[in-house]
């Protein structure tokens, strides 16, 4: 999700990403793609080899949480290296921080309560176009907000059909994730 949501700012919204330029943009979605996508995957596997987790589904609400935190722990370095040693916009920060904060509230909740964090990414993508397209009137994300919908839409779907979620499970995850995401912008940026 981070790595299309910084594509997707670069293609249809760059007033946002700035300072990233065009000669910059593939490094840096390489390496947020890599620390946000690629080592939380791998260190999942780990914990499924090392027996640690049953499944690599999470399907069990009392597996989910360490996974949870070693992802809050790596999106949490991703964004302090944004925020000290890569120069990126201060909306860049704010959005690497909201979605840590997101992952962290995910793994606090999976102590009580099974939420889907699917459903929290997708319609936080959704809250966070939103909210930078009434902020940057100069933005282009009318389109990729309805795409982003249209998919988010089909994620909560999924996680019902494959019955891995509740529909409360699905509907708490989206609201949070759309709420703290569009807020952190509308409210901070």
């Amino acid at each position: 999700m981070a790595t299309g949501l910084l594509a997707i700012l670069y293609l249809f919204a760059p007033s946002v990403i700035q300072p990233i330029s065009e000669q910059s943009i593939r490094p840096i979605l390489l390496m947020v793609f890599i620390l946000t996508y690629v080592i939380p995957l791998i260190s999942i596997g780990m914990l499924k080899v090392t027996s640690n987790i049953s499944s690599i589904k999470l399907s069990n609400r009392r597996e989910r949480v360490m996974p949870f935190f070693f992802v809050t722990i790596y999106y949490g370095l991703t964004t302090y290296l944004f925020a000290s040693k890569v120069v990126l916009g201060y909306t860049l920060i704010i959005i690497f921080s909201t979605i840590t904060l997101i992952i962290l509230l995910v793994t606090i909740i999976s102590n009580f309560y099974k939420i889907s964090a699917h459903s929290a990414g997708a319609w936080g993508m959704v809250g966070f176009m939103t909210a930078l397209n009434f902020k940057y009137p100069d933005s282009r994300l009318f389109f990729p907000i309805i795409l982003a919908i249209v998919m988010a839409g089909i994620i909560n779907s999924s996680r019902l059909l494959l019955n891995q979620h509740n529909l409360n499970e699905v509907i708490l995850g989206s609201l949070m994730g759309f709420f703290v995401c569009f807020g952190s912008i509308y409210f901070l940026t």
